[in-house]
């Protein structure tokens, strides 16, 4: 009998719990797509309709042993410092996910999913590489949890953030305070203003229009990786960006997004390292920017798609709080330096106040990329044979693994190397007075 709270027996006993009885469909059908993509692929011309019949009536029993075995073998239960997760039918594998090197608990909803109410518990932990996410089991993490439906995955992130900090288990969900969103009205024009999809789609007119005129079908096959192209830049885009939501919470800044594939991603505090704003040359007369960012360990590259100047400046400034990018003065190379970047050397500035160092470059696409000082890991000088001979260096400002690159180009020789003693010495009280990591009060 299952008692009222709805806990199977067995896990009351034993305090372990499984995954969402509906996992085995979800991963079951894996492998058939897997399979109808390879015949596809590889045999289309050969492949008859009994053929197919044949194959699934054996393939379709295969996949749903597989996704059974592998949600009855698969349980997990938090214990006082840790989760503990139990996968394998053959080989029994335990993994022991400690709580004190946890880094973030992220809710993610594939399309498939997201329609029965289901989610994946992605959780990201200290010294892990950053992966793509994806919505295929072979972007499997093995301390993900998939499938749990999204109450319980709500609940059980709650219970694990609570727990690595000290707090009593039940102490729920942090409430969140919205910061920004991004409207759809702005996101499609903003696309609309991207020269990609415009390119892609000239280059598929250019290809297809001979084509139609002379009444082969080559030019028109080799149109489609280009209208797929146009896909990915468009609507997935789209699909990517709305809804777009960035909120504030105690656990640390929260970042709702995705139409067809949902994420619930949380950047506990402290673990931005370096964040850019980039300025299309469309985008201008809008005012508008895109921001991304480095994070420690695993998290999302996109702080938003699409965001006015005024809010990303406001938003950098509760996110990095003394951070005030305007108020930086920046300075050009020397007129020198116009023999290496005859045109795009106007564009190229840096500068630095007591709290942050501040790079731009760009001529058509602007970026201002900035890093706190406490977050620089490594600084590095490095010069060409014909930079060293126009007396010029680049100044690199490593952090870890991202999108944002911080680079003072053409510089100097001499200011250089005073960039490189003053930034070496200002990292190193930066990271000796970094308060420590704590979200807005």
């Amino acid at each position: 009998m299952r008692p009222p709270d709805g806990t199977p027996p067995w896990s009351r006993r034993t305090g372990f719990h499984r995954l969402h009885p509906l996992t085995p469909f979800l991963r079951g059908w894996v492998i058939v797509a897997a399979f109808a993509a390879t015949v596809g692929r590889n045999f289309a011309e050969d492949v008859t309709a009994r053929a197919v019949g044949l194959t699934l009536i054996f393939l379709i029993p295969a996949a749903g042993t597989y996704g059974y075995c592998a949600w009855r073998f698969t349980r997990y239960r938090i214990e006082r410092d840790g989760l503990r997760l139990d996968t394998g039918l053959l080989v029994r594998r335990t993994r022991y996910v400690r709580l004190d090197r946890l880094q973030s608990v992220d809710i993610v909803q594939p399309l498939l999913a997201r329609m029965i109410g289901l989610a994946i518990l992605r959780l990201d932990l200290a010294g892990r590489e950053r992966r793509e996410r994806s919505d295929s089991d072979g972007g499997d993490s093995g301390s993900d949890l998939r499938y749990l439906s999204i109450g319980h995955a709500h609940r059980l992130r709650a219970e694990l953030l609570a727990t690595a900090a000290g707090l009593a288990p039940d102490a729920g969900e942090a409430p969140h305070h919205p910061l920004a969103e991004v409207p759809p009205r702005r996101l499609i024009a903003a696309i609309a203003l991207s020269p990609e999809p415009w390119a892609v789609l000239f280059g598929a007119a250019a290809i297809a229009t001979p084509s139609l005129l002379t009444g082969t079908r080559a030019g028109g096959l080799g149109a489609i990786p280009l209208l797929g192209w146009l896909w990915h830049t468009t609507f997935r885009i789209f699909a990517a960006g709305y809804p777009y939501t960035v909120s504030e919470s105690p656990d640390g800044l929260r970042i709702d997004s995705g139409l067809l594939e949902h994420a619930h991603a949380t950047v506990p505090p402290g673990r931005v390292q370096a964040i850019s704003v980039g300025e299309p040359m469309l985008w201008r007369p809008c005012g508008w920017v895109t921001i991304r960012m480095n994070v420690a360990g695993a998290g999302p590259s996109v702080l938003l798609p699409v965001a006015r100047r005024d809010e990303a400046l406001e938003l950098i400034g509760k996110l990095l709080p003394g951070v005030d990018v305007a108020a930086v003065a920046l300075t050009r190379p020397p007129r020198r330096a116009a023999l290496l970047a005859p045109i795009h050397r106007r564009a190229l500035s840096c500068g630095a106040d007591d709290v942050v160092f501040v790079a731009r470059h760009g001529l058509l696409h602007r970026h201002t990329d900035l890093i706190p000082h406490g977050k620089v890991q490594s600084i590095r000088l490095v010069a060409n044979p014909l930079a060293r001979l126009l007396r010029l260096a680049d100044v690199h400002l490593d952090t870890t693994g991202g999108p944002v690159r911080v680079r003072a180009g053409l510089r100097d020789q001499a200011e250089a190397l005073r960039i490189v003693a003053v930034q070496a010495e200002r990292s190193r009280l930066g990271r000796r007075s970094a308060l420590p990591d704590r979200w807005m009060t």
